[in-house]
């Protein structure tokens, strides 16, 4: 860059006000283009369909729904059954909680690539579940959060069907505490204000 230029953009700058953390962000969303990779993929949605990028597509913002664990189990951005697609779509499959039967209703109404959803596994959960999905997880959400994205940490609870104990009473289901990498058994019923829904295919 030539001095007569760099005199010019430090005038432009210093008259609108611009800061230096303002214009590095700038420059790294410009020097990105309109996709941002990230260290775990995004789930992205549109209607009953789910979609997945190695990144976020700046263009695809609205339809943007989840995160992909490493074990291919796609978890939402957000606590609550809101998260579950647009409120038009629950409100036509008459979806309004995260209890265990709507999250199953949901998961059973998603495709992607042509396959039906299902409640996740616990074993599959387990298997991968630590300090380096955590670390992975948290890095893609920081990325989302620099572009005005609301998301939030490796938390929350989601529903999973025992295949390891097979210990469960009828009206009774499993979660997934990303917290500890524990399950808990609870009613099917139970709604929490950490509750987030996971799809598997």
């Amino acid at each position: 860059m030539k001095a007569e230029q760099i005199r010019v953009l430090e005038a432009v700058v210093s008259a609108m006000k611009i800061s230096n953390s303002d214009l590095e962000d700038w420059f790294k969303t410009r020097k990105r283009g309109n996709f941002i990779p990230t260290d775990l993929p995004l789930v992205y949605c549109k209607g009953n369909e789910f979609f997945v990028e190695n990144g976020l597509n700046l263009k695809r913002k609205k339809e943007l729904w989840g995160i992909q664990l490493f074990s291919g189990v796609m978890v939402a951005l957000k606590y609550g059954w809101q998260t579950m697609s647009s409120l038009e779509f629950a409100a036509q499959n008459s979806i309004f909680s995260t209890a265990y039967k709507d999250v199953k209703k949901f998961a059973e109404i998603m495709r992607f690539n042509g396959r039906q959803g299902f409640i996740p596994f616990r074993s599959v959960l387990d298997k991968h579940w630590g300090k380096e999905e955590k670390e992975k997880f948290e890095a893609t959400v920081e990325i989302l959060r620099e572009n005005g994205i609301d998301a939030d940490d490796y938390n929350g609870a989601v529903w999973c069907v025992d295949d390891i104990q097979n210990t469960v009473s009828t009206g009774y289901a499993h979660c997934f505490i990303f917290g500890n990498g524990r399950t808990a058994c609870y009613s099917e019923d139970t709604v929490s204000i950490d509750d987030r829904v996971a799809v598997a295919f």
